[in-house]
This record gives C-alpha cells, structure tokens and sequence, in this order.
C-alpha cells in the first residue's frame, strides 16, 4: 500500500515511528508535512510543493497543537479525494476540543471531571466554586503535552492566571482539582483493543504527569474497568485509534482526556509495544475489507 502521514514535522519520533512501521511491512510510506502542503477548493484540492500528491491508498493525520487549521483541512482534502484515513477528521477535531469531549463523555455516562469553559473574568469566582472550590486546574481549551496548564491554589490566583490568559483572547477550562499524587494512567486503544497502556507520575514540585514535562511512567496492567471505560471513552468520540488519560481517584477512575494523535515515543520506550505497528495493521485490515 501507499501510505500518506501528515504531519507537522517529519522528523517528530511519532512520525518517524510510522514510517519505520509502514516500511518494515512493505508499505510505500509518504510523508505530507503541513507547510509543504497547500489545499484550494480548485479542481486539485491538495499539492505537494505544488504538485498534485500521487494517489493514496489510505492516510494517518496528526493532528496537534501546531497549524491544526491547515491540518484539518489537507485531511479533508484527502477525504475528499476518497483516502480512507486511520480517523475521520471530524473525529479528530472533536478531541482536540477539551471540553467538547468532556461534553460528549459525560453524556455517554462516563465519569469525567467538573469543568467549566470560561472566556469572562465576571465569572471566574462563581465557576470556581461551581467545580468544587480552590485549589483549581487551568488549562487551554486546545493544547497538549501538559503545555499551558496550571494549579491556582485559590480563586485569587487563578483569578491572576486568567487576566494574562483572557488578554491574549483566549479561552480556557477552570476544572475541579482531583488528588491522586500526580500520577495518571494512558491506555492506548487500536481498534476496539487496549494494547497497552503506562502509569505516569509528575516530577516533584509539579502536578503535571506528562513525559513532555519531565514526568517518569512505567508500564501498567490494565484492569477490566480502565479497560472499558477506554474503549467505551474511543467509541463515545467516534475515534478507532486513541491514547486515553485517566485519573485514580478515591472514588473510581476518571477520564481526564482521550487524545486522537497520541505521541508515540514515550509509551512505545516504557512498554516495549509497537503501537505504530498495531496502526499500520489496522490500516491493512480495513484496506483488504474493502478489496
């Protein structure tokens, strides 16, 4: 197969680790990164430094943090085009949105966090007693590997925090603060599977668990109830591919976030799994169902 992988930068360990999956099992591997591509409503709706792309048999998209504008759209370009991707662009787009997933999961009857999305300062006090009182997390609305999310130990803090947020016009979540100490678990689903999955904890002085910000992690066994509540957290969102975030509380598990381009260094390093491998072969699946 010819196998496209958009992505914001080639050399990433993620996209590497594609290739390297993709080529170890005969595939023809393309690499699209976003600023080499452009897209147009014309009569060829996606170009490579100008050129049309050759034809797809199927295609990953990254979408991260970075131009997921332009991201979104070659994927739907490729859509257009009728390549089949590892996960739709609308599924994509709905987990990059915080709350919106947050949204979709509680109403699936899944457990998630309180959270509130904020945009005025009038309403920050209220919003922070609504999910539960100080301390509270701030996050971004869009983001990852931890990037931008803060613990305010009191409203005036995170009252301070929001000012320098809301001046640069952006919105961000006030979510109620779960103790767990600093550790969390990422389970990563392929296609209605739990391949693998690491517990993480934050280095000291932080409550922020991720790898990206110098979090350790080891492998973990995966009990049946984070189990499905994984899967059923891929499925709620429409996604067939995702690395899910949980936290352990003292009353039960709790879906923090489900990620639709989860990194793959960090997880494939700490438990020895080729998660990229697992990808590669759900695209061959689905590519010999259709033949």
């Amino acid at each position: 197969m010819r196998i496209g992988v958009v992505t914001i930068n080639p050399e990433l360990i993620s996209s590497q680790r594609i290739r390297e999956a993709g080529l170890s099992r005969g595939h023809e591997m393309i690499l699209l990164p976003l600023l080499e591509c452009s897209v147009s409503t014309g009569s060829r709706p996606l170009l490579h430094f100008g050129e049309p792309i050759p034809p797809l048999d199927t295609a990953i998209v990254r979408l991260g943090s970075q131009l997921p504008g332009l991201a979104v759209a070659i994927g739907r370009a490729l859509e257009s085009l009728g390549v089949p991707l590892l996960d739709s662009i609308s599924a994509l787009e709905l987990a990059r949105d915080k709350f919106e997933t947050l949204c979709r999961l509680k109403s699936a009857g899944l457990p998630v966090p309180l959270t509130e999305l904020v945009r005025d300062l009038d309403q920050l006090a209220a919003a922070v007693n609504r999910v539960g009182g100080a301390p509270v997390v701030v996050k971004p609305l869009y983001g990852s590997q931890g990037q931008g999310i803060v613990l305010a130990e009191s409203s005036a803090a995170a009252v301070s925090m929001m000012q320098s947020i809301l001046f640069q016009s952006r919105e961000f979540l006030i979510q109620q603060f779960i103790p767990c100490e600093g550790e969390d678990v990422r389970l990563i689903v392929v296609d209605g599977e739990v391949v693998t999955a690491m517990k993480r904890k934050a280095p000291a002085g932080d409550f922020r668990s991720n790898l990206a910000r110098g979090g350790s992690a080891v492998p973990v066994q995966v009990t049946p109830e984070l189990s499905e509540l994984a899967l059923e957290a891929t499925s709620a969102l429409g996604l067939h591919c995702s690395g899910v975030d949980l936290l352990l509380s003292e009353n039960g598990p709790v879906i923090l976030e489900v990620n639709g381009s989860p990194g793959l260094g960090g997880i494939e390093q700490v438990t020895g799994v080729d998660v990229a491998s697992h990808w590669i072969s759900t695209l061959e699946n689905r590519i010999q169902a259709v033949n």
